[in-house]
Order: structure tokens, then sequence, then C-alpha cells
């Protein structure tokens, strides 16, 4: 026997409710009230609800992803300056003949190694202490770096920064809209049962393959099992009649 499948994602919902509610409107205009007042007035509301958080979730899903993309654009070319700068030093350093020693204002190892940098923490801690090895070596009588400068890597530090700062507030915004949304999904899935009983408690005299013919124009779907004689009607999706 051929049995109701309920809505399982936000999008088909709102999809359901929507249908369901022009259908209502339809059906009282004409005088079949199929659905009691209290249901009527709860799809109401609960419609223009649900489709405001799941706005309000889309866009804050938008803004953390710029916020995300934004941050992950800041810090790799913080990167980028970052082994450039260690390049350029561990070079200027064997060409102008300076001892290796000035190599530790910068962090390195006095054999020229370079950093093994695996994160964003210790991208930041080599952009740190690039700027304050600079200082220090400017004040040993060594001639600042050029190409990148110390200057660069500040001004993309700071940058990288703010961007992590501002993805925090993105990241929190888009947790807190998802709980609301998924608060919200077990009434609205309980509702949905509720006109469900109510369509077919009203349509009980009518016959099973009539009944779900009338049912289907509020938003419902039916699956059959295997072989199982299918009405004629016509579906958007065979998978889910």
């Amino acid at each position: 026997m051929p049995f109701l499948y309920y809505p399982k994602s936000d999008a088909k919902r709102l999809e359901f409710m929507d249908r369901c509610s022009k259908t209502t409107d339809q059906d009282t205009a004409l005088g079949n009230n199929f659905l009691p007042a209290n249901i009527i007035a709860l799809l109401s509301t609960m419609s223009v609800d649900f489709r405001a958080i799941s706005t309000e979730s889309n866009s804050s899903m938008s803004a953390k992803q710029k916020e995300t993309r934004e941050k992950n654009e800041a810090k790799d070319k913080l990167d980028v300056v970052v082994r450039d700068f260690f390049e350029v030093v561990k070079r200027r350093t064997y060409r102008l003949d300076h001892p290796v020693e000035v190599l530790r204002f910068y962090n390195l190892t006095s054999n020229g190694d370079l950093p093994y940098i695996k994160n964003e923490v210790e991208i930041l801690d080599a952009a740190t202490k690039i700027v304050t090895g600079d200082a220090k070596a400017v004040e040993a009588g060594y001639p600042a770096m050029e190409n990148p400068t110390a200057a660069e890597v500040e001004a993309e530090l700071i940058l990288t920064r703010k961007e992590i700062s501002d993805l925090a507030p993105a990241d929190r915004a888009l947790n807190k809209v998802q709980k609301d949304l998924s608060d919200m999904r077990e009434p609205v899935d309980e509702m949905i049962r509720d006109i469900a009983d109510c369509l077919q408690f009203a349509l009980r005299k009518e016959t099973a393959s009539n009944a779900r013919r009338t049912i289907r124009t509020y938003g419902f779907k039916y699956r059959y099992l295997q072989g199982e004689p299918v009405d004629e009607v016509v579906e958007s999706n065979s998978s889910e009649n």
C-alpha cells in the first residue's frame, strides 16, 4: 500500500508549506474545509518564521564563507611574504658575508635552514619574529631587509590578524542561527504530520486513490512498494510519488 513520504530537507519543508498554504486557500474559497482553523493559523505562522530563519541561515553561511575566504587569502599572502623574507635574508647573509649569527635575529638557525611552517599559528609567529628581529638587527648595525621589507611583512601580518578576528563573530552568528533552525524543524515536522492526519481523516470516506489525489494537491508525496500499481497522476519526481 502506498505510504506518505514527508519532506526531509529545509527546502522541501518550505516547498511543502507553500503548496499546502496555496491549496488550503483555494479549497477554503470553494467551501472545502479539510483543515481546522487552528492548523491553518499554525501553518501560516510556521511558514513565515521558518522561511525567515532559513533565509537568515543562508545569509549567515554566505557571510562566514566570505570571511573564511578572506582569511585564507590573507594567510596565504602572509605565508608567501614570510617565506620570501627568509629566502632573501639567507642569500643576503651569504652575499654580504655577514656572520651567520645575524640569522638568529630572525629565528633562523645558524646554518641557514629555513623553518618548516605547518599551520596558521606558525605563520603568525614567524611573521611576528621577522618584524621584531629586523628591528633588533638594525640596532645591532646590520642593514634593514629589503624586498620584502619587515614593514611589508608587518602589513600582511596586521591584515591576517584582522581577517582572523572578523571570522570569529561570523562563525558564532552562523552557529546561533543554525541552532534556531534546528530547533524549529521538529515543530514544523510535527505540524506536517498533523496536517496529514487531518486530511486523511477528512477524506476517510473517499476511495483510497481519490484521497491520495487530493492529499497530493496539498504538497504530500507517496512512495510505492516495488511492483505496486501507481496512481494515474503525473509526479515531478517518481522516486517520491
